[in-house]
């Protein structure tokens, strides 16, 4: 009811003369909101995307004439849109090119911490996938020099404000919440997680990741006390689409190959998708828990250690990045998807594998089936060893579940046909806004 007011309270705006940008992003941010409740997340990007073109509307954005917070909120969004659906080029990049250029020798404050690091965190999105997913999945090698000095700039960024969130952190004078404290923690594994990106978003082979193990140990350190902490206000634990322990835990899980940090890691995202005070059985939630349970054992099974290290997973049977369909369709008729992972399994000259799978579940509409059954069948080889690529799974799952997203591939494309999604007018938008 209240969404449906809000929606025609925005079309009533359209019949004014003239609209006030900062009330049109105050509506678009609300309905994200109803849209995130309902777990409809690409109808919410839809509604991200009309803000950004409306922003970068030549006519209508002046930053010094918009609310900057209402502008960093879409910001926000706009990241989270790139984090999770596939190869999605941040839309906000003019804006982020134009503030913060200033690096500070301090933060005086958590909120110009928060705000640095997703300005930063917006222009790396922006290189992986505009420029440096080009060389890591389709041009491997053949890097150019201009690109290579990106890499390496946006990793010292990372490395600098990690060091800026260390000594904001041990100020002596510094008082903050339980709650900020939670906060800071949180964008220091951001941050981490950024710098491993920014350092190996040029090259194709997923052995670079074997190199940021103390990285993933803090991150996984990090998350750890947050999730063990009494103290903590259980909504800073919701598990939503924000930045928060969800993606950390996720990445840690997958590209971390040494089994006891990867592992630990998988303990922490089940407690984060049960802990206490948490939704229940949001489907993107247990698709990636269960993303990173199959994707650790889709890897371990081709060695023969029980707790293999990263020098024990050859590259052809590492798992380079997965994901889902499903983001566009509503909850309650999310019901099967297509999960699909994609490898090298010829090396580094070979082409790649895509893998896809039919994952289904039935779920009422008030409650889960308990339990699960999976039924894994591995067919082998002519030499009669087990082969991990020829396979297909079936999964009855409660609330069910499917292979998640990282960061890298697979597009999902953003429709507005029947995706529930509002039907006001982009043009008409543009033409009545004004600062």
């Amino acid at each position: 009811m209240t969404y449906s007011k809000a929606l025609h309270g925005l079309q009533s705006l359209l019949h004014a003369k003239t609209v006030p940008m900062d009330l049109v992003l105050m509506a678009v941010l609300l309905m994200v909101h109803f849209e995130s409740l309902r777990e409809s997340f690409v109808p919410a990007l839809v509604h991200v995307e009309h803000a950004i073109r409306l922003l970068h509307s030549s006519t209508t954005f002046d930053a010094r004439k918009v609310d900057p917070n209402l502008v960093r909120s879409i910001m926000r969004l706009d990241v989270q849109g790139s984090l999770y659906l596939g190869m999605r080029i941040p839309g906000l990049p003019f804006y982020t090119a134009a503030t913060d250029n200033i690096f500070p020798t301090s933060f005086h404050d958590l909120v110009q911490a928060r705000d640095l690091v997703n300005v930063w965190t917006c222009r790396l999105f922006h290189f992986m996938r505009a420029e440096a997913d080009e060389h890591k999945f389709k041009d491997v090698g053949g890097v150019p020099l201009e690109k290579l000095a990106k890499s390496h700039e946006l990793t010292q960024t990372f490395v600098d404000l990690d060091s800026l969130l260390w000594e904001f952190m041990h100020k002596p004078t510094l008082k903050l919440t339980v709650r900020e404290q939670l906060g800071l923690g949180m964008l220091r594994t951001r941050v981490k997680i950024n710098k491993i990106l920014a350092a190996t978003c040029l090259y194709s082979e997923a052995t670079m990741f074997d190199a940021f193990l103390p990285d993933f140990e803090d991150v996984l350190s990090i998350c750890s006390y947050i999730l063990a902490s009494d103290a903590a206000d259980r909504r800073l634990l919701t598990v939503s689409l924000d930045e928060g322990l969800l993606q950390p835990l996720f990445t840690v899980a997958t590209h971390c190959r040494e089994s006891r940090i990867r592992h630990s890691a998988l303990v922490q995202l089940r407690k984060l998708a049960s802990s206490e005070g948490s939704p229940r059985g949001i489907w993107h939630v247990e698709a990636m828990v269960r993303t990173a349970e199959v994707c650790i054992r889709f890897e371990e099974a081709c060695c023969e250690r029980a707790n293999p290290s990263c020098s024990d997973i050859p590259e052809w049977c590492r798992v380079h990045s997965s994901g889902f369909d499903g983001w566009d369709v509503q909850p309650p008729k999310r019901q099967r998807v297509f999960a699909h992972m994609r490898l090298r399994p010829n090396g580094m000259d070979g082409e790649w594998a895509d893998f896809s799978e039919a994952i289904e579940w039935s779920v009422s509409s008030h409650s889960m089936l308990g339990g699960a059954e999976r039924q894994l069948l591995m067919e082998h080889d002519q030499l009669g060893q087990r082969n991990p690529y020829r396979y297909r799974q079936t999964v009855s799952a409660r609330n069910g579940w499917a292979l998640g997203p990282q960061t890298q591939v697979f597009n999902v494309a953003v429709r507005k046909k029947n995706c529930g999604c509002s039907n006001y007018d982009l043009d008409e938008l543009q033409k009545s806004c004004v600062q």
